[in-house]
């Protein structure tokens, strides 16, 4: 089994086809088709089911793919700490952050950061907390920036968290009960959220231990979404409402349709938190971003 072999696997179930893989290897179809049936059989197990709709992983190929991907990642990652010696550096960071981080943090420290580093290319992947930690793990994203609950740890992630993020309800501006003092005046309303099942602290979860803590009859969660964005949105134009940043309405993008009903009642607290995985050093270049954006973290919340 070679890094080729791995390479190739991993561009065939990106792709979904062999023919579309083979294009972005530079290789022949059949060259790529070798490839694969050789790796096969040196694993003594199917990977890929083929048929007229496509490639299929197999129970078998989705174990081996994260590992896979894993492998031909951190070698791209290897080649990228070599750089240094061999010029001004070059390469990709890819890194996972939510909506706070990515406005409190990212955007202010990444044209500092692009201007030092003008050949290396940042993508910047968004989503849930669960759905980035999950992308850090198999090696897809090289950190992220997202909220844990201060009671979260994980052996297999470096966690430092950075600052302390605080949360409010989020409704549309002239929301009937915008004025409202006290979660217990909206008991009766019903609410949006970004789907995060399993994510401790999350805004569900949240949602539903302030209504607990209270004495209250669960809430009426009628709408979840899969981004922050589709909540928002469905927020500003309705009576629905949220729980999300208390920052958020205070953002260019949300201050004219947004606001926060400032409730009595605290609720769960949350860390925003530079996640990367333990077993895998990031690349010098990745450790220079993640330095800056500590530094900013410290220097912005100290003064506050």
């Amino acid at each position: 089994m070679t890094l080729t072999h791995l390479r190739a696997f991993c561009a065939v179930v990106e792709k979904g086809s062999f023919r579309s893989a083979a294009r972005q290897l530079d290789v022949a179809q059949s060259t790529l088709t070798q490839s694969i049936q050789t790796l096969e059989k040196e694993l003594g197990v199917v990977l890929l089911q083929r048929s007229n709709q496509g490639i299929n992983l197999t129970s078998a190929g989705e174990v081996f793919l994260v590992r896979a991907r894993s492998i031909t990642l951190d070698c791209e990652r290897a080649l990228l700490d070599l750089q240094p010696w061999k010029g001004e550096p070059e390469g990709h960071i890819d890194l996972g952050v939510t909506s706070e981080p990515l406005a409190e943090l990212l955007v202010p420290v990444l044209s500092n950061f692009t201007q030092r580093f003008p050949r290396i290319q940042v993508h910047v992947a968004s989503g849930t907390t669960k759905g980035l930690v999950e992308k850090v793990r198999d090696g897809r994203l090289d950190f992220v920036l997202c909220p844990l609950a201060p009671n979260v740890t994980d052996i297999d992630l470096s966690i430092d968290r950075l600052y302390s993020s605080s949360a409010g309800i989020i409704a549309r501006k002239g929301h009937p009960l915008g004025q409202a003092r006290s979660v217990r005046e909206l008991v009766d309303c019903q609410w949006i959220s970004v789907r995060s099942t399993g994510v401790i602290g999350g805004a569900e979860n949240r949602l539903v231990q302030l209504f607990r803590t209270q004495g209250l009859a669960p809430p009426k969660i009628a709408i979840t979404t899969d981004s922050l964005l589709e909540t928002l949105h469905i927020v500003s134009e309705t009576d629905y409402l949220t729980i999300e940043p208390r920052m958020l309405p205070g953002m260019k993008l949300f201050s004219s349709a947004l606001t926060t009903i400032a409730i009595e009642e605290p609720l769960a607290p949350r860390d925003v938190c530079l996640i990367s995985r333990r077993s895998a050093p990031l690349t010098g270049v990745s450790q220079e971003l993640t330095s800056m954006l500590i530094s900013y973290s410290r220097l912005v919340h100290r003064s506050r």
